[in-house]
């Protein structure tokens, strides 16, 4: 009986010991996979009266890295910074009688602010096929991984004029490390963001194959007056009018009671 109950517990103990060595082996695999880790330099952003636009810094390291020194070239990263899905509506101008009046219209649901920051340009990283895949190509709307169908004029007219107020933003060459594991993004928002939150989608590639991904945010408000303004014109159209009638009609008593002492 002693001699089955010792090899009982001989075998209960091999198996925990096979267990454990099974465990630390998969712990050490997994330790040996790269990943990546993000974080942005701030994750709130209040619009003020003397709000004149804001840089946003993206920063992450990597956990494994086998880039031996920040100029090694082994990695590659993505940046895509997307702002809150608005709204917009394209209109192209026709002259009629000599008189310009709008045409045509298309509209889209795109992103209010849409950046795409990288180590080296898009085709120099991966094919088209993989960037259309993971979402990562420059372009504001959702894509489709058998690819979009091509741009019209309305959506290239969008495309110009967000990037004319710095709304659309490509970046090449952004996106820096600093040694084999750190590295930095930044891109600057205009003074005409809009409210919401922004994403930023961080990719880590290693010749031209997705290694690892993460995410991170921050929230655009406005803040004092200017949250109090948008407020009342948005949620309490009424009130914010009678103000305004009740502002206008203060200051014009004001000015017609100064007016008239000299």
């Amino acid at each position: 009986m002693m001699r089955r109950s010792f090899a009982v517990n001989f075998g209960i103990a091999a198996w925990a010991l096979y267990l454990v060595a099974l465990g630390s082996a998969s712990s050490g695999a997994r330790a040996q996979t790269e990943a990546i880790e993000v974080d942005m330099s701030a994750r709130e952003i209040a619009i003020k009266s003397d709000f004149t636009g804001a840089e946003i810094v993206v920063f992450g390291a990597v956990e494994a890295s086998k880039q031996a020194a920040a100029t090694s070239g082994y990695y590659d990263v993505i940046m895509v910074i997307r702002g809150p899905v608005q709204s917009v509506v394209t209109r192209k101008k026709e002259r009629v009688a000599g008189v310009w009046v709008n045409g045509p219209s298309e509209s889209f649901n795109v992103s209010s602010f849409y950046a795409v920051l990288s180590t080296r340009p898009l085709d120099e990283i991966a094919s088209t096929q993989t960037l259309r895949w993971h979402g990562i190509e420059f372009n504001p709307k959702p894509q489709n991984p058998d690819g979009p169908p091509p741009p019209d004029a309305f959506e290239e007219a969008l495309v110009r004029l967000k990037g004319q107020q710095a709304l659309y933003v490509e970046k090449p060459f952004a996106v820096t490390f600093l040694s084999g594991s750190l590295f930095r993004g930044n891109v600057t928002l205009p003074t005409q963001v809009a409210e919401g939150e922004y994403t930023a989608q961080v990719y880590l590639l290693h010749d031209g194959k997705l290694v690892s991904r993460d995410d991170v945010s921050l929230t655009v408000q406005k803040e004092g007056i200017e949250r109090i303004l948008y407020t009342l014109a948005y949620q309490r159209p009424w009130l914010y009018g009678l103000v305004s009638v009740l502002l206008a009609a203060a200051c014009g008593l004001l000015g017609w009671t100064l007016f008239s002492r000299s």
